[in-house]
């Protein structure tokens, strides 16, 4: 079918915001190295244009496994990006998906038009492409302001934590919260408790292009 519009459109690309956390430390991200322009050399999230028929969580997906080869990640719906100027090719409106993980079963590796990937931590991140900076820092705030005001590890710990653990992935991603966050998220409907054993409760409602807790 050809389409044909009176006016410009933007394009829309996908990126994939992966968290990893192997001790319950401040989590690393992930990203790839540009094996093409624009930025090419330069460090960004995995991710490109949105094919015409499939989902956005689907191609955030696709594209992940191109560049770095990992798959079946718990991603979800995080924010959009679409700042004027923000790519050189021309107007494009980014969606991100975000997944936190304990880790994952292989070491990514860089492929199609990935030269690299790799782990960064996020105090010591490289020459970044894009806006992607802007955007790193804002995948940190909000990962600290769910660990603030609800809860976070549902998939670190497959749904099923000692009280010990969460309290310390917590204090570990914001150091002042009080040891109270337990009894909090409890009295949210977030989790249950019993003999220091929790489990993550599902969350109602949520949805493909929507998700309250994605970490």
């Amino acid at each position: 079918m050809t389409y044909t519009y009176e006016f410009p459109r933007p394009s829309v690309t996908l990126d994939a915001v992966v968290l990893r956390t192997p001790a319950l430390k401040f989590p690393e991200i992930l990203l790839i190295k540009r094996g093409r322009e624009p930025f090419a050399g330069s460090w960004a999230l995995p991710g490109g244009f949105l094919e015409m028929e499939e989902s956005p969580l689907f191609g955030a997906a696709r594209e992940l496994l191109e560049e770095t080869g990992l798959s079946e990640l718990p991603l979800k719906p995080l924010f959009t990006c679409g700042e004027p100027g923000r790519d050189p090719r021309g107007r494009t409106i980014t969606m991100l998906f975000g997944c936190l993980v304990r880790d994952v079963e292989q070491a990514p590796k860089g492929s199609d038009d990935a030269d690299e990937a790799a782990w960064f931590s996020f105090d010591h991140l490289p020459e970044l492409a894009f806006d992607h900076k802007r955007v790193i820092n804002q995948v940190k705030n909000h990962l600290q302001w769910q660990t603030q005001t609800s809860i976070i590890g549902r998939d670190v710990f497959h749904g099923v934590a000692s009280k010990k653990d969460i309290i310390r992935l917590h204090q570990n991603i914001c150091s002042e919260l009080d040891v109270d966050l337990v009894e909090r998220a409890e009295k949210l409907g977030l989790l249950t408790c019993k003999e220091g054993i929790c489990q993550y409760l599902p969350i109602v409602p949520h949805g493909p292009d929507w998700h309250p807790n994605v970490w």
